[in-house]
């Protein structure tokens, strides 16, 4: 996906839901660093819509891209141990 199809979308599918879900412009949204995410013309974008919602950074050397994982890891639950599978994880083992 290029960036100007990326901005079309998020003008014309994700500024509608985030307004008519946070009218209050409380909304976050989060992206990775995809090169569509980081053109110039996109942050643009978000910086003439920060009043609307609010984006989230991402960092670039992520040590662990499953977030959910990693917010399992910090609390000491089960996903502490290296064995733990993704069934798991989710309850089905």
């Amino acid at each position: 996906m290029n960036a100007t199809r990326y901005l079309n979308i998020l003008a014309d599918q994700l500024h509608p839901y985030m307004a008519s879900v946070f009218p209050a412009g409380n909304g976050m949204i989060q992206q990775d660093n995809a090169p569509c995410h980081k053109a110039k013309i996109v942050l643009e974008w978000f910086q003439e819509h920060d009043a609307e919602f609010q984006l989230m950074s991402w960092s670039p050397n992520s040590p662990d891209l499953n977030q959910i994982i990693a917010h399992l890891r910090c609390h000491g639950t089960a996903a502490q141990s290296s064995k733990t599978t993704s069934s798991q994880y989710l309850g089905f083992a």
